[in-house]
Parts: structure tokens; sequence; C-alpha cells
């Protein structure tokens, strides 16, 4: 039987068969990989009889992992991690960078997926993890035998309201959810990222009620990405516990005090790499400035990216005018949410920009699991 390890010549596109050739799998093992959310969304579910995929998402696929991410090494003594609601990856990098050994993501959403294995060098899958019960099922393997594994991740915070508002949305119950796998599995630790407005939502606290009964001492606090090696002001509410009163308390003193006292500018980051003075990010509405300084930190990274439009009014807090600035390019907005250079994104466009503004910074992960490392080691001296 001829074998190919490339897509075919005439569509550009990878069947099942010439992708399990390309993998070194069998075609029934690319079945069940797909169904199990290990590969990326094919292009299209049903051609011929079967999937398909472009040539341009398996070659990101199958790319080299980029930087140093493979090459981190993995401290024993700490525990390892399982990423809930992982998105394209960057709280997992972060852990990762700070040493702890990531086992595995899960999301529900296929190009963060995708992404995630594109770069990481550990699998993530999809999972529906607003079905507690399936979650549980499938969590299970890892809890099995030590060492158990500590919990980390973040709850998406989309539909918690303005502060003032009070309005949470159907999905503000994943919190929730979240800490009943956590309840449930009694992880050495867990880690909960979220918005700082939730702190004042009623699902929010619940959630925390809930890991408190299960014997959790928690802690919280906002840390700003800007404080955190980040070039970006990004506020973030993190929640985390532990089964020692002690242990939990150090890392909140470790997360207070390693900040730094100045926020990290984009010049700090770049250097003179962009080649502007001044960037253009598109306000929410133009009673806000667009044009920034590479000598301030990054607004908030969001899900969006826009050109300059023509009628662009200017705002008398804008650094320059419309004319000396552009938008960050896609990449470039990926690095401010310190991804590293080479990161390999997959999916459309509208899709990769929604992961970048999404995502948790990954120095801004890597700054919280140094800290709770840190304190990890010295309860072992």
């Amino acid at each position: 039987m001829t074998t190919h390890t490339g897509p075919d010549e005439a569509t550009g596109l990878y069947d099942v068969a010439r992708l399990a050739s390309l993998l070194g799998k069998t075609p029934a093992t690319i079945r069940t990989m797909r169904s199990r959310g290990q590969l990326p969304e094919p292009t299209s579910p049903d051609i011929n009889g079967g999937a398909v995929w472009a040539q341009e998402i398996i070659e990101a696929f199958t790319a080299p992992k980029t930087g140093s991410i493979g090459e981190t090494p993995c401290d024993a003594d700490l525990p390892p991690v399982v990423d809930l609601f992982a998105g394209c990856g960057g709280l997992s990098l972060g852990f990762q960078l700070a040493r702890f050994d990531v086992l595995y993501g899960f999301d529900n959403w296929p190009c963060a997926v995708d992404t995630y294995n594109a770069n990481l060098g550990h699998p993530a899958e999809i999972l529906d993890l607003s079905d507690v019960s399936a979650s549980i099922e499938r969590l299970a393997p890892f809890f099995e035998k030590p060492p158990r594994p500590a919990i980390i991740g973040g709850p998406p915070c989309q539909d918690f309201s303005s502060a003032g508002k009070r309005k949470e949305g159907a999905r503000a119950d994943l919190t929730e959810k979240y800490a009943t796998i956590v309840a449930h599995y009694q992880p050495p630790l867990f880690v909960m990222e979220n918005v700082a407005r939730a702190a004042g939502a009623a699902a929010y606290n619940r959630a925390l009620d809930t890991m408190r009964e299960a014997g959790y001492h928690i802690e919280k606090i906002v840390l700003n990405a800007d404080r955190c090696g980040v070039p970006q002001t990004r506020k973030r509410l993190i929640a985390f516990g532990t089964h020692s009163e002690a242990l939990t308390a150090r890392i909140l003193n470790l997360l207070q005090e390693n900040q730094s006292p100045h926020p990290m500018t984009i010049r700090d980051y770049f250097g003179n790499r962009l080649g502007v003075e001044h960037y253009y990010r598109h306000p929410r509405s133009y009673a806000r400035r667009g044009i920034f300084s590479i000598d301030e930190p990054s607004p908030t990274i969001r899900g969006v990216n826009r050109p300059i439009p023509a009628g662009y009014p200017g705002h008398p807090g804008d650094t320059a005018p419309a004319c000396e600035a552009r938008p960050l390019t896609t990449p470039e907005r990926a690095e401010v949410q310190t991804f590293p250079p080479g990161f390999a994104w997959v999916g459309s466009r509208t899709n990769v920009e929604q992961m970048i503004g999404n995502a948790v910074p990954v120095r801004l992960g890597k700054f919280i699991g140094e800290a709770i490392a840190q304190a990890w080691r010295e309860q072992e001296i």
C-alpha cells in the first residue's frame, strides 16, 4: 500500500489516511484522537466520507515547540498540575516556566485546544467543564495514585457585570462548577483566576465557600500584570488555597512582596523592536483615548484589533497624532501578553485575536507559579 506523509497535491488537504501516515498512527487512532479533542478541528468534517484538514493547520499542529517551552526542567518536589478552562495555555505555560510539571489542559473551545497542543509539549483536550459529572469522571485517572496534582484555571468571566450592576449571566456558575471539582478531588493546591470585579459576584463567593467547606484555607489578591513582568495594565483576581493556613499565608506574602515597585512599559519589554514611539489601540468609545506611548504599559489587551479609522477624531489624552501611530500586529499583541515569539496560533484571525485577548499573560502565570513554588519548597525544608 502506498503511504503519503504530505497533503493531497491537488487540494492541499490531509484526510485521515494521510494524517495517520504523517503522525505514524493508524487511521483508527486518528479517529480516536479526533473524538477526544486531541487533534485540530477539521477544515471540513465530511468530504468524500471523512474529515479533512488544511495543510497550514497541520503544519502549525506539528511544528516544533517554540522558545524554551519544552526545555524547562520540572521540579519533582512540586506537585504536578492540571489546568481546567485552560484556553490557549497562558497560565499553563507560566506554571511550566516556573518548573511545575503541567500534565494536561482542558477547555471546550476547539481552536484554543488546538493552539495549546501546537505549543506546550503536553496534551490538551476538549472537555465540557459545565458537565460536572463527566468532568469528574474524566479527571479520575489523575487522582488515582500519588502525587495528586494541583488544579489551576480561569473559569470564564465574561458574564460578570461591571461593578455596581451585580447582574450575572448564565455562565457565571462555571466558577461554582470549578469549585465543585476542586472540593471533590481535594488537590493539594488550587488557583482560580478571574477578572477583578468578580469579587463582588454571588456565584464567585459561593464558589469560594464551597472550597472553604471542603477544608481549604483561601486567600485572594488582585494582581496588576504590569507589576508582575508584563508590559500591560491588566488587573486579575487570583484566589488560591491549600489545606495549610501557614502555606496559604506564605504564598500571599510572596505575591505581595515580589511585585515590582514600578510598572513595566512597552519599551521595557520590547526595547525599540516595534520601530514606533506610539501605537493605536481601538477604544471602546471615542470618549477614551486611542493613541499610547511605548513609555507606558499597554492598556488591557482585548479580543479585537482594528486599524485606525479614517474618521478617528483624536483625544486630548492621546500621546501623539494618529498619523504618527499604527496598530500593533497580532504577533505583537501576543508578545504584550508575553507569549514567546513564534508561538503557533491555530485558527481564524478573529479567533486568534480573541484567544490572545482572553489569555492569562504568560509572565503573570509564571509570577504566580514562582511564588507558590518558593512557598512550597520552604515548607519542605
